[in-house]
């Protein structure tokens, strides 16, 4: 297993100055675990109980529409993993979170979330890891009003090492296109 400390501690003194004492209390609260390529995180009608840390491997966060799939965000290493609404809530999830490769992350419970909130003041700034678990309004409304072009090089120049990361036909999902047109846009750049 990856040491976690050395990848979580750059991340959680990213929004604060923790203590080593609070990054231990903070360290001490995570499960780890292994997932598998294609192995759910998160699937419809479970309710998202904490939030995740990728220490190694790659994520997507989607919705099943009546006809496909909408890949909604990618996660990668070093990154915090949730459902947000579903984890604010407390309700089930209507969306889903898949390994996309062979992962390992280190998880907080909601219950250990609070309980450092309570224990320590300070772990309240936690609530700005949440900020990046939101779902980007502009991305999906990107899709509506942007042509495949625009979404194409707006990917390229955002995320341009998802491009060989992921299989085309999940960066199709995301760009909202079929494999199909993100074939004629990539031979049209």
């Amino acid at each position: 297993m990856i040491t976690s400390n050395s990848l979580i501690k750059p991340s959680l003194t990213k929004i604060h100055a923790f203590t080593e004492e609070q990054l231990q209390h903070f360290s001490e609260k995570l499960d780890y675990r292994t997932l598998k390529k294609k192995e759910l995180l998160l699937g419809e009608n479970q309710v998202s109980d904490g939030i995740s840390f990728i220490l190694s491997g790659s994520f997507r966060f989607f919705k099943k529409t009546s006809h496909s799939e909408l890949t909604i965000k990618f996660f990668v290493e070093t990154q915090w993993l949730a459902d947000l609404e579903s984890l604010l809530t407390q309700q089930p999830s209507t969306n889903n979170i898949e390994a996309l490769e062979d992962s390992e992350i280190a998880t907080i419970s909601l219950r250990n979330i609070h309980y450092l909130m309570d224990a320590h003041p300070s772990f309240r700034k936690l609530q700005s890891l949440l900020a990046d678990l939101a779902i980007p309004a502009a991305h999906l409304a990107t899709i509506q009003s942007k042509s495949p072009d625009e979404r194409y090089a707006e990917l390229l120049a955002q995320h341009p090492q998802w491009v060989n990361r992921f299989p085309q036909m999940l960066i199709a999902s995301y760009l909202g296109m079929t494999p199909e047109t993100l074939s004629r846009v990539r031979a049209r750049m």
